[in-house]
């Protein structure tokens, strides 16, 4: 079994948006070495507190590392110093994290059609490649996003395990259900748990990365520090940056 956990960076509406992209990140952990990632993590917060001051049990946001907020108000560290300890979390993460990761990047200027909001483009996108890697695995999967969004969510999934088509890479329409995703999804507060303020890193980086909106203040390679851990067959048919599903 895997546990999947996601979260967003950017906004999901049409009008007045303060961000142009949508992204969707997701962390993928086995049910048979969580705890030891757990501990692992645990570690790394560890390390943030003796060398930093960072609290081990503080909310550790992306957005805090380029804004100052949140766990850094008191603690007088500049920018390049919150960027270098990004990185650092990030290569952590690449070398001592058994994990599997990857991000979808809806830009929501090209699409035309916006009777379907990004949140369910992304999470359709999302979800299929989740119960791909999971059919491939000969696995299953249990679904726990961030807090906010739960009953679209579920609705989703509830819809996609039952009938979902697709189209086709040379026409046409399949058929395709979600099989391998189990449960309905588990709401996760961010504040509660490790692997979503992870998964809000992950999503950060690829949101400003280099593939898909850079921006100032923030390291544009930070999601190419865990190519080792991306899931790079979610865009194998498509093309496209490394484990990243960028639409349209």
């Amino acid at each position: 079994m895997f546990l999947a956990y996601l979260d967003e960076s950017g906004d999901k509406g049409w009008i007045h948006s303060p961000s142009e992209f949508y992204v969707l990140s997701c962390l993928l952990v086995h049910e048979s070495c969580w705890l030891q990632v757990l501990d692992d993590i645990i570690t790394l917060r560890r390390q943030l507190k003796n060398r930093w001051g960072i609290l081990v049990r503080a909310e550790l946001k992306a957005a805090h590392f380029r804004t100052g907020h949140g766990p850094f108000e008191d603690l007088g560290i500049g920018l390049r110093d919150r960027m270098n300890i990004f990185k650092d979390v990030m290569e952590f993460q690449a070398n001592r994290l058994n994990i599997t990761s990857f991000a979808v990047a809806i830009d929501k200027a090209r699409i035309r059609d916006r009777s379907i909001d990004a949140l369910q483009w992304a999470w359709t996108f999302a979800l299929q490649r989740i119960d791909h890697f999971c059919s491939d695995k000969g696995e299953h999967a249990i679904v726990f996003p961030d807090e906010g969004e739960i009953r679209a969510i579920r609705k989703l999934i509830r819809k996609m395990r039952r009938v979902h088509a697709i189209g086709g890479h040379y026409g046409g329409k399949l058929d395709i259900p979600t099989r391998f995703i189990v449960e309905d999804p588990r709401e996760t507060r961010s504040q509660d748990s490790y692997f979503i303020q992870i998964t809000d890193w992950n999503a950060y980086a690829a949101h400003h990365s280099k593939y898909v909106k850079p921006v100032k203040k923030v390291r544009s390679d930070l999601w190419d520090i865990l190519t080792p851990r991306l899931l790079q067959d979610v865009n194998k048919v498509t093309g496209g940056p490394p484990g990243i599903v960028k639409w349209p």
